[in-house]
């Protein structure tokens, strides 16, 4: 495979147009769910000859996830439409060459076209024998085109089927997404210069170690991409402080400051992880969070070692 594409990028639904305007030979569409009005975006430069294979079941078109609309769309264009009901797949084939495939179905959340969008995920491959074109000939074959015969006959199933009850799904955004007391929830990065550096670099590194916490971290903290340094280190800064568990931690450091050991044991005693880590397992966490909290806090904390162990201590104004 050479690409692969989330929905959410705008470079998918450029690509599929260009993709589908490739050739002017033969289209072969595959979707279990066809909304009429994306599928003419993806065909607006398409001359080749299509066919699409689609399934209509009552209940998907009664909830719209499917139309029946699609068919006088078709007809109009010229394009043939099959049904097939055991079809899941979802895939382009461009003249039996190449193909992309994936999990998005043809449909404004399939193609991140509106908001609260589908997280989908697509990629282009060759095909390269004749066993895989001989399966996608075999599943057209096998479907049903649809004809004006076949067109009315779900046009009245559909008419005769009863309304569905209105339902509400559970509202369950404003709920914490996982705890936030799990040492996930904390740092990887050793040094903030450097995750920028990785960030900045499309996350290519020689360290697999190093690259793996820059991407633990810019995900945990949800920093977009392409940022200057001092926006970068901005919006890390509210994000690391506004953290309940850096929060919490930050009570528990008087003006006196804490030893080593004793975030340690405080760490124990709120992380919710299951198991507890050991003592042992948490060094490297601390000291991850030790440099942050001195180098983010511009000044208000501070790390010195009075005695044998590192102490996190806040600077008396």
């Amino acid at each position: 495979m050479s690409d692969l594409y989330f929905s959410e990028e705008e470079i998918f639904l450029k690509k599929v147009q260009d993709f589908l305007s490739a050739t002017d030979c033969e289209v072969l569409i595959i979707s279990p769910y066809i909304k009429t009005d994306v599928l003419d975006i993806l065909l607006k430069k398409c001359s080749a000859k299509i066919n699409i294979i689609t399934t209509w079941k009552l209940r998907d078109l009664q909830l719209g996830a499917s139309e029946l609309d699609l068919y006088q769309y078709c007809k109009k264009r010229g394009i043939f439409l099959y049904l097939n009901p055991r079809i899941h797949l979802k895939a382009f084939v461009n003249n039996y060459s190449t193909c992309i495939f994936g999990s998005a179905n043809i449909s404004k959340k399939g193609f991140a076209l509106v908001a609260d969008h589908n997280y989908e995920l697509d990629g282009e491959v060759e095909i390269i024998d004749a066993e895989t074109i001989i399966r996608f000939k075999k599943i057209l074959n096998e479907s049903i085109l649809v004809n004006d015969e076949i067109y009315k006959i779900y046009l009245d199933a559909v008419k005769r089927l009863e309304p569905l009850p209105e339902l509400d799904e559970p509202d369950i955004s404003s709920l914490p997404r996982k705890s936030e007391f799990l040492i996930s929830a904390l740092p990887m990065s050793y040094d903030i210069k450097e995750l920028f550096e990785i960030y900045s670099n499309k996350f290519e590194h020689e360290s697999e170690e190093k690259r793996e916490c820059a991407i633990h971290d810019i995900i945990l903290y949800n920093l977009p991409p392409n940022l200057e340094y001092q926006k970068f280190r901005n919006i890390l800064k509210e994000r690391f402080f506004s953290s309940k568990f850096i929060q919490r931690l930050l009570e528990f450091i008087t003006d006196n400051g804490r030893y080593f050991g004793e975030v340690k044991e405080w760490i124990q005693k709120n992380c919710e992880d299951v198991p507890v880590p050991s003592r042992r397992d948490l060094t490297g966490n601390i000291q991850v969070l030790y440099k942050w909290i001195a180098d983010l806090s511009d000044g208000e904390y501070k790390v010195d070692r009075p005695r044998h162990s590192e102490r996190l201590y806040r600077v008396k104004k």
